[in-house]
């Protein structure tokens, strides 16, 4: 943290910061550092595995993190949904709502993990079906995601934990709570694979134990709360009312986030269709992109905190100047992230595999990842702002707007250029988020 300080300080002296810039870092930092090690923890899992030299085990790791990361990201409207609304209701001064919010989510996260475990096979049946997949990197997927749903109810509900202290302004504790879960994940990865030679289910169940680890140090985290009798009123929990605000939100979330995912999850689509090699390579870019998402989502989960208090305590003043400077330092970030990897790109591909096929695809599509920063920067932070002021359905409608610009874009450039306009058609998607998200925002005016 003394770092951060004095990293703090020295840009302070290049760049005027003023009392709305710096409340926002302060609240961004350890949201930016808790959300780095997540994709840091994927490029580890790459990694150990993509350095046995195995083309069939790297291509196992794609397809089965891949899957599990996008069934447990479906449920990343819990936290999406929860941060606004609990910053809402801390806003007006409800804390018995406060408290309501965290046990509602708990609930369907809980059942919701259950119920996963239950149908797994069918799940997993399903998604090679569609999926081209060859004999053996199926196989090994299937053996990799059936170890990670056994601890489903409790990675989802560290879903619901994280945004509930997202949206209390807790971010240090979500910055341990997440750092707990990845860096105990990336010890247990070398362990199990390098000394007890596990493999790929050594990395399955390195996560599995912490996920488990981060659930306790979670409900450690909410105690105050939580086991606070004063706090729980039943009424309000199981209010009628509340559950419909809260469901009606998370389902226009849900529909923002699967055609979210199907955009992303069109790489690993189009990478078995390509062969091996082609999807081993998108795998590698695409850990990259997460490093940048989580990055940029520091300043994104920031706007969401912070427009959803302006919206409680009816200041819209200060909701303007929170967008304000959410761009400019969103602007600073995506600059750093795109130098970042001009600098290092080379050879973070080189750290995450050792096959020399896998490393020249990645090489040529290198230039991709160094332009996302910049051409993501507004879809993000207007999903945060949005998320903020609980405006559900215009996240929807932008989100299916832009993913027909995909779409459409796929079968233009992918026809003409293979997984070149793969990349072309992600980039064209973000864009087209910032552009369609941007159309509706005079709407949360209304609020005010």
């Amino acid at each position: 943290m003394v770092y951060v300080s004095i990293l703090q300080s020295y840009l302070m002296k290049i760049i005027k910061f003023n009392y709305v810039d710096l409340k926002i870092l302060n609240i961004a930092y350890p949201i930016i550092l808790a959300n780095i090690t997540i994709p840091l923890l994927g490029i580890t899992d790459t990694a150990v595995l993509g350095q046995l030299g195995d083309l069939n085990i790297l291509a196992g790791i794609s397809l089965g993190a891949v899957i599990i990361g996008a069934i447990y990201w479906f449920f990343g409207f819990l936290r999406m949904g929860i941060t606004g609304l609990v910053s809402q209701a801390k806003g007006e001064g409800d804390f018995h709502e406060v408290v309501s919010l965290l046990i509602r989510g708990l609930f369907i996260a809980f059942g919701s993990g259950i119920f996963l475990i239950f149908i797994q096979s069918f799940l997993f049946d399903l998604t090679f079906y569609i999926l081209s997949a060859d004999e053996i990197p199926e196989k090994l997927s299937r053996n990799y995601m059936s170890v990670r749903m056994i601890s489903a109810p409790v990675a989802i509900s560290c879903l619901v934990i994280t945004g509930w202290l997202f949206g209390l302004g807790k971010t240090l504790e979500a910055l341990y709570l997440l750092l707990i879960i990845n860096i105990s994940n990336i010890f247990l990865d070398i362990l199990f694979v390098k000394v007890f030679y596990l493999g790929i289910n050594g990395v399955a169940f390195a996560t599995v134990f912490s996920e488990i680890l981060g659930f306790l140090v979670g409900l450690f985290f909410c105690k105050k709360y939580l086991f606070n009798r004063s706090l729980i009123d039943k009424r309000k929990i199981f209010s009628k009312l509340k559950w419909r605000q809260f469901l009606f939100l998370n389902l226009n979330i849900v529909i923002r986030s699967s055609f979210l995912q199907a955009a992303f999850l069109s790489y690993l689509f189009f990478g078995t269709l390509f062969g091996s090699l082609i999807l081993a390579a998108n795998h590698i870019l695409f850990q990259m992109t997460h490093l940048i998402a989580y990055a940029l989502d520091g300043i994104a989960f920031s706007s969401e905190i912070l427009v959803g208090e302006s919206i409680g305590k009816r200041q819209y003043n200060y909701y303007r100047k929170i967008t304000r400077s959410c761009f400019k330092l969103g602007v600073i970030f995506s600059m750093i992230l795109s130098i970042f990897f001009v600098i290092f790109g080379f050879s973070i591909i080189n750290l995450m595999t050792s096959l020399d096929e896998v490393r020249q695809i990645c090489y040529n599509y290198l230039f991709w990842i160094i332009v996302t920063p910049i051409l993501a920067l507004s879809s993000f932070l207007l999903d945060g702002i949005f998320l903020g002021a609980a405006r559900g359905s215009e996240i929807r409608d932008a989100m299916i707007q832009s993913f027909f610009v995909f779409c459409i874009s796929v079968l233009i450039f992918v026809e003409l250029f293979g997984n070149q306009g793969l990349w072309a058609s992600i980039a064209i998607f973000y864009v087209a988020r910032g552009i369609t998200l941007k159309r509706y925002l005079y709407k949360i005016n209304v609020l005010f």
